[in-house]
């Protein structure tokens, strides 16, 4: 073999080589490519994720605010809700709006998520809208009366004075000043002062029905009181006593809910906004008022009938008095917007 065969063989072997390495190194950048867009993929389905978990945490925050406002939002109302990752913007739109301005209003609230990387600048990295169809419920009570007494009263000698005239609104159709059950006992010096009149219905289960409280709930707990306690009475909380209670020289605000008897003394009860009483009324302070609304013997719908309430001794001044403010103010806790049940939708249109 001659040395010229050789040279020619020999140089083959080096574009071979090059030509190998550069196909080496084009599909170790082409997998590097790719593990950088599957990487990237990753990264915005994770950012979508988030997005999501924002939109869906400015909604939930949005209907708990005004789970504590006394009024609805306005028709198109919009919040920006700052919430860690990033911020939500959210919007509530009127869908349907009944005749009754006290009936529940249709909503749809749209929040849209957007999703901040501090380390990736001040733009946001992804966007997720969610929106949930939901009613708009005023927390009220059917006041069929001014004092409606469930289990009527026995003989007293106290000073009574019930009126049914809305002192809020007057304009207002009126309630009666008392209602109870048909053959209540009268006052033993007399008819009470009733304005505009005494209503007597049925037995005392027609009266209780007539009043539309569940008192099953209440008593069974499927509420959350402010406090079991008679603490602050002067912020219109809600407050629930369990057991028979004796309140001397009390004035407060809001709702209060006795599951026993509840007996006023000392000098003066005073309580603006609604009275929910289980058992008996038994009226022993010098002078006890109530503006709003009270109801008395609510044990009648759950177990045996509460024994008859006590108008008090002689010198003592009862005074019922209908307002439908405070009784609404008193309800206010219960007002706020209530899910539609299937009425989440993901990516809602941001239009």
């Amino acid at each position: 073999m001659s040395l010229a065969g050789l040279s020619r063989r020999d140089g083959f072997a080096l574009p071979l080589t090059v030509f190998v390495l550069t196909l080496i190194t084009i599909m170790l950048a082409g997998i590097m490519v790719q593990v950088q867009v599957d990487r990237r993929i990753a990264e915005s389905s994770g950012d979508v994720v988030d997005a999501l978990a924002i939109a869906q945490s400015g909604l939930d925050r949005y209907m708990t605010h005004y789970d504590t406002m006394p009024n609805r939002p306005p028709d198109g109302d919009s919040l920006r809700i700052n919430v860690t990752g990033g911020y939500a913007d959210v919007i509530a739109h009127v869908a349907q709006r009944p005749a009754d301005s006290l009936q529940g209003i249709t909503y749809v609230v749209r929040s849209s998520g957007w999703l901040i990387r501090p380390t990736q600048g001040s733009d946001p990295q992804a966007t997720r809208t969610v929106a949930q169809y939901a009613e708009w419920q005023y927390g009220t009570m059917k006041v069929i009366a001014a004092l409606t007494a469930i289990n009527d009263f026995k003989t007293g000698s106290g000073t009574l004075f019930f009126s049914g005239f809305d002192q809020c609104v007057p304009a207002l159709p009126t309630v009666p000043g008392l209602r109870v059950p048909q053959g209540a006992t009268p006052n033993p010096l007399g008819p009470p002062d009733v304005i505009p009149f005494k209503v007597e219905i049925g037995n005392a289960s027609d009266v209780a029905d007539a009043t539309d409280i569940d008192w099953t709930s209440v008593i069974t707990g499927n509420w959350n009181p402010d406090y079991t306690t008679l603490v602050n009475p002067l912020t219109w909380a809600t407050y629930w006593i369990s057991g028979d209670v004796t309140l001397t020289d009390v004035t407060g605000t809001g709702l209060l809910v006795v599951g026993g008897e509840l007996t006023t003394a000392g000098l003066l009860f005073d309580w603006q906004g609604a009275v929910l009483v289980g058992n008996k009324f038994t009226f022993l302070a010098d002078t006890t008022r109530i503006h709003g609304a009270a109801v008395s013997g609510l044990n009648q719908i759950t177990g045996p009938s509460p024994t008859n309430g006590d108008w008090g001794p002689a010198g003592t001044h009862i005074e019922i008095e209908y307002y439908s403010c405070f009784v609404r103010q008193a309800f206010v806790p219960f007002s706020g917007f209530a899910p539609i049940p299937n009425g989440w939708m993901d990516n809602w249109a941001a239009y």
